[in-house]
């Protein structure tokens, strides 16, 4: 959609615009009246509105109902909801609640500020949980998915951490796909019961691995057959796929790995294993001695 072009009655009247001729290209639909003093070029739907008062109002973030409509969540409800600078005016308008408090950290959708998926979800007491997670599982996917959860909680007001506490408890982040996620959710439910730590995407030996069990040292690889069979897979993927498997061996790892199919057609077979292998390593850990010097091929491939 084409980025809506805004007046305040100043800017119209600057530009040689009688009240007539305002009022005038009103009535032709030339121009859109948003509220008082506020004006579009595009017809006002829910979006668009908020994009004006926005605009008006560069330093305000969107907050409440009007946070959970631009992430989803719920249809828009008027007035819109935002917090401004304790220092600046809270008169909104007809179509603005404000209130004034500090807001540490932000995010952009749809072009015009609002809350962090992880604030807006532990605010929006009245939507359904499933949806609320469903939600930061979609905003905090990908490598760095669990590094801007991290962040975004560090920045939440101390009355709604324990909110956001309960709402991540469990939660699956940092995945990097649909593929990957359903496998996540297929280890955590089969690893149900066990003291085991499960990190997605986590490190080893400067490789990111897709799932990381640390106490027990097994780590996991999805492998779709589009990004990692030898004949779809570019050369230098495929080759740095191969040696960061040898490199977590070689330092005491379990290394399994799954395809696509087997995620999809026996997610229950690879539960299983994955619990056996877990609890066998539990049960026995490794008496060989671990290794201390490390050799070239050990360090990440692009260091080579």
């Amino acid at each position: 959609m084409t980025t809506p072009r805004f007046w305040t009655t100043q800017d119209l009247r600057a530009a040689g615009k009688t009240h007539s001729d305002i009022a005038g290209a009103v009535r032709r639909g030339e121009v859109f009246r948003i509220t008082r003093d506020l004006y579009s070029a595009e017809e006002p739907d829910d979006l668009v509105k908020l994009k004006a008062l926005s605009w008006a109002r560069p330093e305000m973030v969107y907050t409440g109902d009007t946070a959970a409509f631009l992430h989803g969540l719920v249809t828009m409800r008027w007035p819109a909801h935002g917090r401004v600078p304790r220092t600046r005016s809270r008169d909104g308008g007809e179509l603005l609640t404000l209130t004034g408090a500090v807001t540490r950290r932000t995010c952009r959708r749809w072009g015009v500020t609002t809350l962090t998926p992880l604030e807006t979800a532990a605010t929006a007491g009245s939507v359904a949980l499933p949806a609320r997670r469903s939600l930061l599982e979609r905003a905090y996917s990908g490598v760095k998915g669990n590094d801007r959860l991290a962040t975004d909680f560090a920045a939440l007001p101390p009355s709604v951490r324990a909110k956001a506490t309960d709402l991540t408890d469990g939660l699956i982040t940092g995945a990097a796909s649909e593929l990957e996620l359903k496998a996540v959710r297929v280890i955590v439910a089969a690893l149900d019961g066990l003291d085991v730590e499960i990190q997605v995407n986590g490190m080893i030996r400067g490789y990111r691995f897709d799932v990381v069990i640390p106490g027990p040292r097994v780590c996991i690889e999805i492998d779709s057959s589009r990004y990692h069979s030898a004949r779809s897979a570019r050369r230098e993927d495929f080759v740095k796929d191969r040696w960061k498997g040898n490199a977590a061996v070689r330092w005491g790892w379990t290394l399994l790995r799954y395809p696509d199919v087997s995620i999809d057609k026996t997610p229950d077979a690879v539960g299983e294993e994955v619990r056996d292998t877990v609890t066998y390593n539990l049960a026995y850990p490794r008496t060989r001695r671990q290794r201390t010097h490390e050799i070239p091929t050990d360090r990440p491939i692009w260091l080579q």
